[in-house]
């Protein structure tokens, strides 16, 4: 196939992925909008607007998170396995080396001068942690203190008064992300020493959100103590401060006396599971596309140095959680020496420059080395890393709702024969986690398999070393790769 031939085949495939993007099947709001619709809760006693928080957090939070899902999957997975040169005495290109380049890094070797790299890349992102926290389990670190209007009962009728009882909750939120990624990238060497490369992100994410109120322990029966509330003239219950034991207004005219927590005694709770608010959406789109350039300064035989320079474009749509709306220009200096005709060892290091908030940039590295195992097998590890110079922050002013703790903890130590008491006071935030410093520890892994001479179909995975932000527990790769 000509060199011709394969761009158009490139631009052919590109083209079908994204008239299938825009023709699939989304949701009608942006997932930002989702995140913030689970933020918003139904709590009638919050300090703050619960979604003012949640109008200001969403849109941190999703910024976060598309920083997250960008720097996750591997552009570099697509890179060549193996690089050429020209034989002038045979007229042909020939491999210079039969070692298998890197999947998630890069090697100093250009891929030669008139040779065109065509690869598609899949990675499948499945977050599971925020700042080493179970997504599934985001939970308040006190008990909050939560008028379950539902179970009001009517207490002294006549005087329009309504009891409920007095029910300590977590506050859980459950996050559920994945992210399918699909990476076609299009390669080509100008000369023997300088090579460009174009990779096009396509993503599929797919976000729910919601938060709930598990009840932990009830005041026990004996101390006879409940909310109660006024009735007002249309017929609803009104709101009530949270500390507010008895009842909401006028309270001395019906002989009701003031209650106190640390006077009450819990047991374990069976009282149903709350939603407060509940949100889900998916979205397809490109996200941020790369450009990138690499330049072979030392030629050292089957190794070297060369200087990259990668940009990163904000062609992802933050809203949907595909970009991060910032652009970034990221310099490599990349060393690597085959040696044996079975062992590569490679470093990269690099500053990443945040050309939107220069203080976020971040310090790049990747070691590791490609190992021939056997004819056309190849196996490649590194330890992969990036260290902001500063923290992804989120300004937004949490809610707090009062809350407490208890004496004997989990709810399944409060008893009828062993209750438990409050002791102390406490502060429950409506998102319980907050976004610290972003920085990636990662360790990779990979095998290629050379088809033919000028083509590999490779799998690899990513495996999280540290906890910061959001994380996945594994990140599996494959696709192919070809130079024509």
């Amino acid at each position: 196939m000509s060199r011709e031939s394969s761009l158009s085949v490139f631009v052919l495939i590109t083209f079908q992925i994204v008239f299938s993007i825009n023709s699939s099947t989304s949701e009608a709001k942006d997932l930002t909008a989702v995140l913030q619709q689970g933020l918003t809760l139904s709590f009638p006693t919050a300090q703050v607007s619960t979604k003012d928080f949640a109008l200001q957090a969403a849109p941190a939070f999703a910024g976060a998170i598309s920083q997250a899902v960008t720097q996750e999957f591997p552009h570099a997975s697509v890179a060549p396995a193996f690089a050429f040169q020209y034989n002038p005495a045979l007229s042909v290109f020939e491999r210079t080396t039969s070692v298998p380049g890197p999947l998630f890094s890069e090697r100093a070797l250009p891929l030669g001068k008139g040779q065109l790299n065509f690869g598609v890349a899949y990675s499948y992102i499945d977050f599971s942690e925020l700042n080493g926290t179970d997504l599934d389990n985001l939970s308040s670190s006190a008990l909050l203190l939560d008028p379950t209007l539902k179970e009001a009962v009517p207490f002294l009728r006549a005087q329009g008064l309504f009891a409920a009882p007095i029910v300590l909750s977590t506050l859980r939120t459950k996050l559920d992300l994945q992210v399918h990624v699909a990476v076609p990238t299009l390669r080509y060497g100008i000369t023997n020493d300088w090579d460009v490369s174009l990779a096009v992100p396509i993503l599929n994410t797919a976000l729910r959100v919601k938060t709930a109120t598990i009840p932990v322990a009830v005041a026990a029966p004996a101390n006879n103590a409940a909310y109660f509330y006024a009735k007002r003239t249309d017929g609803s219950l009104p709101d009530v401060g949270l500390r507010k034991l008895s009842c909401s207004t006028n309270c001395d005219q019906f002989g009701l006396a003031p209650v106190e927590l640390k006077d009450l005694t819990f047991i374990k709770a069976r009282n149903a599971t709350r939603i407060l608010s509940s949100a889900r959406g998916s979205a397809t789109g490109v996200g941020d596309i790369v450009l990138r350039s690499k330049y072979r300064l030392w030629d050292n035989g089957l190794g070297g140095a060369a200087l990259g320079l990668n940009l990163q474009l904000p062609s992802g749509e933050q809203k949907d959680l595909q970009g991060t709306d910032e652009t970034h220009l990221s310099t490599f200096l990349y060393l690597s020496q085959v040696f044996g005709e079975r062992i590569e060892p490679h470093l990269n290091v690099g500053i990443d420059f945040n050309a939107d908030e220069v203080d976020r940039s971040s310090f790049l590295y990747a070691v590791g080395a490609s190992f021939l195992v056997w004819q056309q097998l190849g196996l490649t590890v590194d330890f992969i890393g990036r260290s902001e110079f500063n923290g992804f922050s989120v300004k937004a002013s949490q809610p707090l709702l009062a809350g407490v703790q208890l004496d004997k903890g989990v709810s399944g130590q409060c008893t009828t024969e062993q209750p438990c008491r409050v002791s102390a006071d406490g502060t429950v935030k409506v998102f319980p986690e907050t976004i610290k410093r972003n920085d990636i520890v990662d360790f990779s892994f990979g095998v290629r398999y050379g088809l033919g001479t000028s083509g590999s179909l490779f799998f690899g995975g990513i495996v999280p070393l540290n906890d910061d932000g959001f994380r996945a527990d594994f990140i599996p790769s494959g696709g192919l790769e070809y130079t024509f």
